[in-house]
């Protein structure tokens, strides 16, 4: 009888037939199926590092560099990332030395006298700065400038003398309040001048006749009268000049009648 072959049994693995728990085999300890492998955990990638963020482009029209078309190449950042700031100059600064700070020193004292209306004391410091410190150019001005305040406020300072218009007018309205005596200097300095000017010689006149000058007012009035024949018009209906209504050389230079000492008969 021939001997059988023995059948050789293909190798079983533990995926294909997995025993029973607990079951043995002859001879060998069956080998437990191998846990299931388990899910991989996936790897972070480490965070890229975040860049600022660009400048944020104004809404509207887009910047003047852009420009569009086929084939134009993108403006690399911010136009005005390339545009250079414009450089400030620094103010200019009083050089600190000794005769600095001695004359800021005289310009406080002058500036000082001023606000206590001390015009002369603090025009009299100003001066002597601007003579005793030639080398500072910027103290000097303006201690000019405040030089010009105590000139015009300091009194008993010598003025520009008025014109013989302000003249005229100064001695109108002396003579307007009653101060006749005033209105007759104005008058008179107006003249020398201008000794032709007929309408001031009225008015002269007309103080004249006022203060009581009669003798004075004549000569006046009949040299206004040579220069414009409208003045003898006006002296005859003038009520400054009614005093004289009763003098005969008035009354014949202007035209009038001749009133009698004692007033007028009836």
């Amino acid at each position: 009888m021939a001997k059988k072959q023995a059948r050789k049994k293909s190798p079983r693995t533990i995926a294909q037939a997995p025993p029973k728990k607990g079951a043995t085999a002859k001879g060998r300890a069956v080998v437990p199926a191998a846990a299931s492998k388990p899910a991989r955990t996936p790897v972070k990638k480490a965070a890229r590092p975040a860049f600022p963020a660009g400048p944020k482009k104004a809404a509207g029209r887009p910047s003047p560099s852009v420009r569009k078309g086929k084939g134009s190449a993108r403006p690399s950042g911010s136009v005005l990332s390339r545009v250079p700031a414009p450089t400030v100059k620094p103010p200019r600064l009083l050089k600190e030395t000794k005769i600095t700070s001695a004359a800021l020193s005289s310009l406080e004292k002058g500036i000082k006298l001023i606000h206590q209306r001390e015009f002369k004391k603090a025009r009299l410091e100003l001066e002597s700065l601007v003579e005793k410190y030639p080398s500072e150019p910027e103290i000097r001005a303006r201690a000019r400038s405040y030089l010009r305040i105590c000139r015009r406020e300091e009194p008993g300072r010598t003025r520009a003398a008025p014109s013989d218009d302000q003249l005229y007018s100064l001695g109108v309205l002396e003579h307007n309040r009653g101060n006749y005596d005033a209105a007759m200097e104005h008058f008179r300095q107006s003249l020398e001048s201008r000794p032709r000017a007929d309408y001031v010689l009225y008015s002269l006149a007309a103080s004249q006749t006022m203060r009581g000058q009669h003798l004075e007012a004549i000569a006046s009035l009949k040299r206004a009268i040579e220069l414009s024949e409208d003045n003898r018009v006006y002296a005859k209906n003038d009520p400054d000049f009614a005093s004289l209504h009763t003098n005969l050389e008035f009354t014949e230079l202007v035209g009038l009648d001749l009133v009698p000492p004692g007033g007028p008969s009836h």
